[in-house]
């Protein structure tokens, strides 16, 4: 069912006024002008190495192509020479770190980012390796193929469709260079969402994250609290789990609350929604975070069920028009709604796929909107970067990209993020966050 009105999602999704964002102007990618020309706005340039400051997370932006596109023959995308910018929330800024040639040449997909290191996944689901765009350090992560066989399993996993997707996410308890000994590399395995941990540069396989009474568990998110050693996992039915991972060969279950979530506003509207979620660490408070996006908006405002058949506008694109905020209480073992009056604790949440969320206080970065979600695009049904590239799925829709943005969370309310969205129709990737400093 189509909602004709535009009322109707403008009214959720307030409109963004000019004083709310930077204005970009469309660049070319084959000249390699300036991406910027207006309001001040410093010009990409390139450097040997990013600066390693303290700052807020950065962007890393789509890849540049040396022919100023990706070009598609024979039902198969060609990757030619490419490199990739970082833009500073900090300084407005656009850097171009000198990334090695592997990384320049090859089809890679960035699985994760966290503290600081990209985990990057080769074709065919090889050469999975973490990756220091600061210091150009190579680290090597057990193949995907040697996870354990668990009960249950009816194909061998030398058999599993190698698309980009085994891989949904990677997270670092810390970063190597900071605690190398007690640094654990987590990730959400693609077939069934699974978890499994490794020791960075000594494991040479990956450990299941799996209670031998509570079976297999699929999960959504993951994140670890440096301050408790703990690490959470939010599961497909949005219960919680607490884990202790020091043991590198022996994971302890501690806790499971299954608890679960419901949406702020009225069911209508959810119900064209498709929910992405994060598990986000503010200072001593685990909190649930959701991001609502619609998938089909007409550029009247017009919103379909993502399931409707009906014919729909051809320039459809998703939108995320609202977050909800829940606090878990350990001790009732449940979410308690974040209400929109109250605030975020001066905080700073940074979400989106494959990157580790993160809450930073506002004051410490001046630059930042206390009370505020900075997301990158979370529609999980399009292509992730490096290069986002899926040769096994011919019925994928367009990955636009362009889902990004500032959410106000006392005044339910988006504006533009500084990232120049506009510079591309229809994008193969998405911007994703960047740290890096490694203690964020």
């Amino acid at each position: 069912m189509a909602f004709a009105s535009s009322v109707f999602i403008h009214s959720i999704r307030a409109k963004v006024t000019s004083s709310n964002y930077c204005n970009f102007v469309k660049w070319s990618a084959r000249s390699g002008a300036s991406w910027f020309n207006r309001r001040g706005l410093s010009t990409a340039t390139a450097t040997t190495a990013v600066q390693n400051q303290d700052s807020p997370p950065w962007l890393m932006l789509p890849p540049e192509y040396e022919d100023g596109k990706l070009s598609y023959k024979d039902g198969m995308y060609e990757f030619g020479k490419r490199s990739y910018k970082l833009y500073s929330l900090l300084d407005n800024k656009v850097q171009t770190p000198c990334f090695d040639e592997v990384i320049r040449d090859l089809p890679l997909t960035c699985r994760g980012s966290s503290h600081g290191w990209l985990a990057l996944l080769g074709p065919c689901n090889e050469g999975f390796f973490l990756y220091n765009p600061i210091s150009r350090r190579h680290i090597k992560l057990p193949s995907i193929f040697n996870l354990p066989k668990l009960p249950g399993d009816d194909i061998e996993r030398s058999t599993i469709s190698t698309t980009w997707r085994d891989v949904q996410k990677l997270i670092l308890t810390c970063s190597p260079d900071e605690d190398e000994e007690n640094c654990r590399a987590v990730m959400i395995n693609g077939f069934g969402n699974m978890l499994a941990f490794c020791c960075p540069g000594k494991s040479k396989e990956w450990t299941m994250i799996r209670d031998e009474e509570r079976g297999h568990r699929s999960y959504d998110d993951c994140v670890y609290s440096t301050s408790r050693k703990l690490l959470y996992g939010l599961t497909h039915l949005k219960g919680l789990e607490t884990w202790d991972i020091g043991d590198p060969s022996s994971p302890k279950l501690i806790k499971v609350d299954e608890c679960t979530y419901f949406p702020s506003f009225e069911m209508s509207l959810w119900r064209l929604c498709l929910p992405s979620e994060y598990l986000v660490v503010a200072g001593e408070d685990l909190l649930l975070v959701v991001q609502y996006i619609v998938t089909s908006v007409g550029p009247d405002g017009s919103c379909f069920h993502y399931e409707d058949e009906q014919p729909r506008p051809d320039n459809c694109r998703h939108m995320t028009i609202r977050f909800d905020v829940f606090k878990h209480d350990p001790e009732k073992g449940r979410y308690e709604f974040v209400d929109y009056s109250s605030s975020l604790g001066g905080f700073a949440f940074f979400v989106g796929l494959n990157s580790h969320s993160v809450a930073i206080p506002a004051a410490r970065f001046p630059e930042l909107k206390p009370d505020s979600i900075y997301f990158t695009d979370g529609y999980i049904y399009g292509k992730g970067p490096l290069d986002g590239y899926d040769s096994d799925d011919d019925n994928d829709e367009p990955f636009d990209g362009r889902d990004i943005g500032i959410y106000n969370y006392r005044d339910k309310t988006v504006s533009q993020c500084y990232y120049p969205w506009d510079i591309v129709k229809n994008n193969l990737t998405a911007p994703i966050w960047f740290f890096p400093s490694s203690t964020i």
